[in-house]
């Protein structure tokens, strides 16, 4: 017969852990001493093994005891750590594939020139926005971005897709972006797995933007260089902001150092030469 430790090593489990399958009644010693020596069987091990395989599969305790005393809850029990199992591998796989986009994604031009407007046509694309707040604290953005992730999923913040936010500020109105009402947004597709968060359009066309520091004051400096070359250059605008995220590092509030700030061009082009 085999002694507990010479049963654990077998099993490639511990000692501690037989002592608490006996103690629960689910996996017991062929024989105990009066003095609490556990000696097993070899042909308890089959048993052992698939007690340790439903473990694994993160059934509890009492689910495997009803397994292994009813065998009309075996299909059931199975069945439930089976979903369990396939939600495991469809997470795991979306985790590498998260991680393969992040291996995949080219490294960002950190030398970007700042603060010079510039007409660029884009594409359409979706995405998840967040509820509307117009508080722009530090604690307002933190509880926000946190509230808006957790509806999606813990790895959606590493996703290489888009991100920023959306400011409902006309291009006339640079000194009033402390006070506008903004949203969290995170590209999706159309086909996206459903989740229950409203999905915007950004429409494709012709956007002026300019890349700034994601700083209060940067940011205000680069609204009014867009206000300056749209009088200039008589150019119409809606009256969204894009900001768009510009790279990896982030600073306090959740955003890239650097950033991207857009607006939709309505109409036609008449740019001075």
């Amino acid at each position: 017969m085999l002694k507990i430790s010479e049963m654990a090593k077998l099993a490639s489990t511990t000692r501690r852990t037989l002592i608490y399958y006996d103690e629960q009644g689910l996996f017991s010693p062929a024989e105990k001493t009066d003095a609490s020596y556990r000696y097993y069987e070899y042909n308890q091990l089959y048993d052992l093994m698939f007690i340790l395989g439903l473990r694994k599969l993160g059934m509890s305790v009492e689910e495997i005891r009803e397994i292994k005393n009813s065998q009309e809850t075996t299909s059931d029990k199975l069945l439930g750590a089976q979903e369990r199992v396939s939600t495991k591998i469809h997470e795991l796989e979306h985790i590498q594939t998260v991680i393969d986009q992040r291996l995949e994604q080219k490294p960002v031009d950190k030398n970007v020139a700042l603060y010079q407007p510039m007409i660029k046509k884009n594409f359409d694309k979706f995405f998840w926005c967040s509820r509307q707040t117009v508080s722009c604290t530090e604690e307002e953005i933190a509880e926000l971005f946190a509230e808006f992730y957790k509806q999606l999923d813990s790895l959606a913040v590493m996703d290489t897709g888009d991100s920023g936010f959306l400011t409902d500020l006309p291009v006339t109105n640079p000194t009033g972006y402390a006070d506008a009402g903004f949203r969290i947004l995170k590209e999706t597709i159309v086909d996206s797995k459903q989740v229950f968060i409203p999905v915007m359009k950004k429409d494709g066309g012709n956007y002026i933007s300019i890349y700034v520091e994601n700083t209060g004051e940067g940011i205000v400096h680069g609204l009014k260089m867009l206000n300056s070359y749209c009088i200039e250059n008589h150019i119409q605008t809606d009256n969204h902001l894009w900001q768009m995220d510009y790279g990896n590092d982030h600073n306090k509030v959740g955003a890239a150092k650097i950033g991207k700030l857009e607006y939709s061009i309505v109409g036609g082009l008449n740019l001075k030469s």
